[in-house]
């Protein structure tokens, strides 16, 4: 069950993402724009945790499949969720379920060098698991050179500013959620 907080997280964190699909610009000989999402999503499930990031991101998805043009480009429908660039929506659920936990779990701690790790782990995912599904379309390497070596110094860069943002933001982190495993746990009289 999400609080009431947690579910103005949701539908800021879904504004969000949608408004950060459409910062996006082409790369030279790639089909796939780089867009600003990915940094969205990495702040969902630290902001979040497991169940309202999941949530969000679930939002996120279906209200594209339903034909709200929320994806980059302003995409819609199942043609491009299910499309072979399908694969980068869908690992954004997995990439914020899986920071989600990992906050939740008290194992990724603001204001360290592990958190850039974990951002940076983050766009892995996303690129990894979208090239997946790319290379049903074009094949491995054909994946590989168009859906993941190119996006690699963006992925880079976007994780330090997640990084950035979460660290600077951190009294706003724990107005989404309660009881933090790194916030001391105090008593009320």
């Amino acid at each position: 069950m999400l609080t009431r907080r947690q579910w103005a997280g949701v539908a800021l964190f879904v504004i969000l993402l949608s408004l950060a699909a459409q910062i996006s610009f082409a790369l030279p000989g790639i089909a796939l724009p780089q867009t600003a999402q990915t940094v969205v999503v990495l702040l969902v499930g630290v902001f979040l945790g497991f169940n309202a990031a999941a949530f969000a991101i679930f939002c996120y998805l279906a209200l594209g499949a339903a034909g709200v043009p929320v994806f980059s480009e302003g995409g819609a429908g199942f043609a491009t969720l299910f499309g072979p660039s399908g694969g980068y929506l869908i690992a954004f659920w997995f990439t914020a379920a899986v920071l989600g936990l990992v906050t939740d779990s008290g194992h990724l701690k603001p204001g360290t060098w592990q958190l850039v790790l974990w951002m940076l782990l983050g766009h892995a995912m996303i690129l990894l698991i979208g090239a997946g599904m790319l290379s049903a379309t074009l094949g491995i390497p054909a994946a590989w050179f168009n859906g993941v070596q190119p996006f690699i110094p963006g992925a880079l860069v976007k994780s330090l500013i997640a990084a950035v943002v979460i660290w600077t933001c951190g009294s706003y982190r724990s107005w989404f959620r309660e009881n933090l495993p790194w916030q001391k746990q105090t008593t009320r009289p």
